[in-house]
């Protein structure tokens, strides 16, 4: 379905798809090769799975600072109401997304899955922490190249102090990412909150040497599962190096009811002193 919208764009639409599966399409490259718009108004589940060759939704000519083969979605991409995003063995793929989306697309989205994406460097950067504020669960599995998934901080990037973003984050599983060093980047400033966190799952992740910044850990009043396993954590709450040392420093896991801590050779501190 395209509808022309001037002499030199299009728009694609397809209003009534809400399930969309791509499999072992060893061939495909991209699925719409011009500068066009494509609008998934219904689509609610999207899977990619084993289409190596894939570099990406839409080859968008109008952005030549980032290569078109590294990212997946860009702001040509409209996908208001998707709920649920799966992908997996994609090989050429670093970025799932720009750092600016369409208009309310992915707005919605409550459940992400990667795994075995090796190309891929990190998942959320500052500008798109807030349109994925709805985000439930997180599953990252075997991506070789993984280095942080929430990038709280950009030296580019001044937010005012009073503008906090609560993501829902309430499940999170890392598995086998072998040069992961930050979950988050340190939040200097305390403007995103993980409060809604309830289980927590890592396992295989060398290069790790510390989970929650503190500015994260003591927010975690609903946190219910932490299970570590095979890792090389110093610790588990890095020191605040923001707070006084005459400033007393507190954080309690009221829910916890599950903790397993297994392999750990280089584990020190839970909390340095």
């Amino acid at each position: 379905i395209i509808q022309e919208t001037s002499k030199s764009r299009a728009l694609i639409r397809f209003p009534r798809l809400n399930f969309l599966k791509l499999k072992g399409v060893q061939k495909l490259i991209r699925i719409c090769h011009e500068d066009y718009t494509v609008d998934f108004p219904a689509l609610t589940v999207l899977e990619i799975e084993n289409c190596p060759e894939l570099t990406g939704f839409i080859h968008n000519s109008m952005r030549k600072d980032i290569p078109t083969h590294e990212v997946l979605f860009n702001n040509k991409v409209l996908l208001p109401n998707l709920e649920k995003i799966t992908i997996s063995h994609l090989r050429n793929v670093k970025r799932i997304w720009y750092n600016q989306l369409h208009t309310n697309s992915l707005s919605m989205l409550k459940e992400l899955t990667v795994k075995e994406c090796d190309s891929l460097l990190n998942i959320f950067s500052p500008f798109l922490l807030r349109v994925f504020q709805r985000l439930e669960k997180l599953m990252l599995t075997n991506c070789a190249s993984q280095e942080e998934v929430f990038q709280l901080q950009m030296q580019e990037l001044d937010i005012e102090e009073t503008y906090v973003i609560d993501s829902q984050l309430r499940e999170m599983s890392l598995i086998c990412l072998p040069k992961l060093k930050h979950v988050w980047t340190k939040d200097h400033k305390g403007k995103f909150s993980f409060e809604s966190l309830q289980q927590v799952r890592i396992q295989q992740c060398w290069s790790l040497k510390a989970l929650f910044p503190f500015s994260i850990a003591k927010d975690l009043q609903q946190l219910k599962r932490l299970a570590i396993a095979s890792c090389g954590l110093e610790e588990i709450v890095s020191k605040s190096v923001e707070e006084s040392d005459l400033q007393e420093i507190r954080f309690a896991f009221n829910q916890l009811s599950f903790l397993k801590l297994w392999f750990l050779p280089y584990l020190t501190y839970f909390y340095p002193a």
